[in-house]
């Protein structure tokens, strides 16, 4: 997989399960297709992180690219928006007099749910347009995530316009793909290749007029931000790599391939903010377990192995050198916060 991303960005888990969903249509082994994408795998039986990194995205593309035809994957990408996808994106809509409106909110709604993704209405050379930006046009993701964003725009505005309106031109930012002619929305549509940015223009009139779609206020808080208690580097990268600490020991190798991010220039980002990566690891894991040993109801031995330790009594030896005390002497001194 492609190393060219230097920085870290998020997204929100509900968006890398509908992925997990997709590939796990693929008849192969579960837990080897979610280690080549990157994906923790108790990502559907856990509320312990709201986010992972925008990479796990990345990365179960090229893992549903691999093993699909561009036709075949175009086709279980529209079935899904239809289906799951744009549905969730609705029932967090407002009340709108417009079609404009709701498109507006879009944009809010995906920058909740993908900070470093940007769909927004615009009104160019005479024409509203639906806009999508994306930086990473020359990696191997990209194509296919076109694909993915063209389905999801037009589908979006199809569902709130009860399907009265179809594409007519579209512009894109790859080059030729037959791909998009086959798909059923997408016939007749005037296809724009190599352009700087992935958009759908739509008429005046459909703009203005009223969107149709049910309106539920309960739904709201779904779309809320994800949540940084540190907007920065280190903030970031502790969201981003926190929900691969249930996976054991993490060298730097696979800190790195999970972010996307070259080895070399991790340490160096690290190194600036006065961290070494094995130290900064060992401090967030313990932090994970002093908060399960709090918080849960789990024995010190559960808690152990889930944070990769599957022996025992090198945990207490370990855990000794670092608190003084033993797990079970520490755990007590706590104050009681359980659950189960």
């Amino acid at each position: 997989m492609s190393q060219a991303q230097q920085s870290i960005n998020l997204v929100r888990i509900e968006d890398v399960r509908f992925f997990v969903d997709l590939l796990m249509q693929i008849d192969s082994d579960a837990y080897q297709l979610l280690r080549q994408a990157t994906i923790p795998n108790d990502i559907n039986s856990t509320n312990s992180y709201e986010c992972l990194p925008e990479s796990a995205l990345m990365n179960a593309v090229e893992v549903l690219g691999g093993h699909y035809t561009p036709q075949d994957l175009s086709v279980i990408f529209w079935e899904g928006i239809r289906n799951s996808y744009v549905p969730n994106f609705i029932a967090n809509l407002g009340k709108h007099e417009s079609v404009l409106d709701a498109c507006h909110q879009l944009t809010e709604l995906v920058k909740a749910s993908s900070p470093n993704s940007s769909v927004y209405p615009a009104f160019i050379a005479g024409s509203w347009w639906l806009v999508r930006e994306k930086q990473g046009q020359h990696e191997s993701w990209y194509q296919d995530a076109e694909i993915f964003s063209v389905l999801f725009m037009v589908e979006f505005v199809r569902a709130i316009t009860q399907a009265t309106w179809t594409p007519e031109q579209v512009t894109l930012v790859s080059e030729h793909n037959d791909v998009y002619s086959q798909l059923p929305t997408l016939h007749n549509v005037t296809f724009i290749y190599q352009r700087s940015v992935t958009a759908i223009k739509i008429p005046e009139s459909v703009m203005q007029s009223q969107p149709t779609y049910r309106y539920s206020a309960s739904h709201l808080s779904s779309s809320l931000p994800i949540t940084y208690k540190e907007p920065n580097f280190m903030g970031i990268f502790k969201l981003a790599i926190t929900p691969y600490l249930s996976m054991g020991k993490l060298p730097i190798k696979i800190a790195a391939e999970i972010l996307r991010i070259h080895v070399r220039t991790l340490q160096r980002r690290l190194e600036k903010e006065g961290y070494v990566y094995q130290q900064l690891i060992e401090d967030m894991t313990y932090e994970l377990i002093i908060d399960a040993m709090q918080h849960t109801t789990d024995s010190i031995t559960t808690i152990a192995n889930r944070y990769g330790y599957s022996d025992a009594a090198h945990f207490t030896r370990a855990f000794k050198r670092r608190y003084k005390q033993t797990p079970s002497v520490f755990r007590k001194s706590l104050p009681i916060n359980k659950k189960s």
